[in-house]
């Protein structure tokens, strides 16, 4: 008989070697030619130049609020954005200080085709992934292809020369532009830190297309929440290390994140308390009631018509997400209560649905100042779709939500109120229930909730707040205040312990590799000493 073969490996020597090339590849990653490191100028003595860049779509009236404010404190300040949209748009959100403003020329997606798609993703509702994937390409990928060349051609031409910039979601190819030019800028954060477009999000954060609780959460949630995250978190690092440019959706790159000012238009309480690096900073709402716009004459009187001691429930789904004719009919028959009165923001094109006549405890009008709305003391519950603006605006008024999320982050946001006591939500899609609103109306301990809410909103500085951090951001003070793992990649892998990690991993793969090779080694010995005795004792017997 002859010893059982054994299959031929490469030495031990050579594998170990290998494995050792691959460790050295990863650790060799680029300094800092990785990530810029453009970091704010100073002006001509203590007055910058800012630009406030952005797409003309909601969160664009944030930016100009801030803007409004370092504008009276005799900065220099101008908006960068599309057409007469975005004019009217810095125009009506800065009554108290006139900002210069620049068009990147005509909308990229007409309004008349922006209202066609948006009627048409209302139908895809109960799949809030499908309806993420299908807003950025059809909505939200038409502002990012088309920002990019229009603004170098601002900033080649001398148009603007900003010492610092603030741009805002969907931001797109805009901080590669600022990047070229040398400008550092800071990120408006317009919700509450969602995974995965910020990095810096904590891994027990839900991902938007599995809005679920923070508490009572099954093995599968999770996993697919914590492992979620890790794995997007993973992958978008190194797709940036690899040189992708995720076209698809620029604001992915964690590269135009690193070493940037992240303002968030919320609070820890309201968002989920986490641990975040010093330049991402809470605020709260940037807005000042005190300068916004007065209320349209036929809303101030249905208000002031109002009896005392009857609530008010405003009724506002934005202006981005398209309410069918049906579901605005059956609205209107659902809200009519002898309980409370309705003052409901319902965009212009949006009113088909509405019968001849309304009934008087309610009023539609097609602009109404949010804030404004929800500071109003008459006003003690508003229906919301939970943007991430208008939310955050109706805890820091210490009103509670009837929420009816539609896509996006509003899952997210209604699920935060809900977990904070806040407020009542349905899943995505569900049209609104006159149970739920009469719940909230009735039910105290909601706006208990919510005005707590509102104590801690005060104390994160809002647009004051906002602004001095920009200011400091112009003048280079910031730069103390950047995380060491985010001056360069190569500082990323060595300090954030994912070359400690490689070399774990490296060492129990030859671990194991050497533990295979001696049990190996063992058996072909035994087989062999075996087959030796073996020999003697068939000799014998022959």
């Amino acid at each position: 008989s002859t010893s059982p073969p054994v299959p031929e490996h490469a030495p031990p020597h050579r594998v170990f070697f290998m494995m050792m090339l691959l460790l050295m590849s990863l650790v060799a990653l680029p300094g800092t030619g990785a990530v810029s490191a453009a970091r704010g100028k100073h002006g001509h003595g203590e007055v910058f130049e800012i630009a406030v860049v952005g797409p003309p779509l909601s969160p664009l009236h944030s930016l100009v609020m801030v803007g409004q404010e370092l504008c009276l404190r005799g900065h220099n300040v101008t908006v960068v954005s599309f057409d007469e949209r975005g004019r009217q748009k810095t125009k009506k959100y800065s009554p108290a200080c006139e900002l210069n403003y620049v068009s990147l020329g005509p909308l990229p997606l007409s309004d008349e085709a922006e209202q066609e798609t948006m009627a048409r993703l209302s139908t895809l509702v109960n799949s809030s992934l499908t309806l993420m994937k299908e807003a950025a390409k059809h909505v939200f990928s038409a502002y990012f292809n088309a920002m990019r060349d229009p603004f170098r051609k601002v900033m080649e031409a001398g148009v603007i020369k900003p010492d610092y910039a603030l741009v805002s979601l969907p931001f797109g190819q805009v901080v590669e532009v600022l990047d070229e030019f040398g400008v550092d800028y800071a990120i408006n954060m317009p919700t509450i830190l969602v995974p995965p477009i910020s990095p810096h999000v904590a891994a027990y954060v839900p991902i938007p297309f599995h809005p679920v609780g923070l508490w009572n959460r099954s093995l599968l949630d999770r996993t697919l929440v914590v492992g979620g995250n890790y794995l997007l978190h993973v992958l978008k690092h190194a797709a940036a290390i690899l040189g992708f440019r995720f076209s698809f959706m620029p604001d992915i790159n964690p590269t135009g994140w690193w070493g940037r000012l992240v303002i968030v238009n919320s609070i820890p309480g309201f968002d989920y308390p986490q641990p975040l690096p010093p330049l991402v900073q809470y605020t709260g709402p940037v807005v000042d009631v005190a300068r916004m716009e007065a209320f349209p004459p036929e809303v101030e009187a249905f208000l002031d018509a109002t009896p005392e001691g009857v609530p008010v429930v405003y009724v506002s789904f934005g202006t981005v997400f398209y309410l069918s004719p049906e579901r605005v009919a059956a609205m209107v028959n659902t809200l009519n209560s002898d309980r409370y009165r309705v003052l409901w923001a319902l965009p212009k094109v949006q009113q088909a649905g509405l019968p001849p006549s309304l009934p008087e405890s309610i009023l539609v009008h097609h602009w109404i100042p949010t804030v404004r709305a929800l500071a109003h003391p008459k006003v003690v519950a508003f229906v919301s779709h939970c943007g991430g603006n208008s939310a955050a605006e109706s805890m820091s008024a210490g009103v509670p939500i009837v929420g009816y999320p539609q896509f996006g982050d509003q899952p997210a946001v209604c699920q935060r109120i809900a977990d904070a006591g806040a407020g009542r939500t349905r899943p995505a899609g569900c049209w609104v229930q006159a149970s739920d609103v009469l719940e909230v109306v009735s039910t105290p301990s909601f706006a208990k909730r919510a005005q707590a809410i509102s104590r801690l909103f005060r104390k994160f500085g809002g647009v004051g707040k906002a602004a001095d951090m920009i200011e400091l951001g112009a003048r280079g003070d910031l730069e103390l205040m950047v995380l060491p793992t985010e001056r360069s990649w190569k500082a990323w892998w060595q300090l954030g312990g994912y070359e400690t990690l490689a070399i774990a991993i490296l060492l129990a793969h030859l671990c194991v590799f050497v533990t295979f090779a001696c049990c190996r080694t063992c058996w072909r010995c035994c087989c062999r000493r075996g087959h030796a005795s073996a020999e003697p004792a068939k000799e014998k017997r022959q």
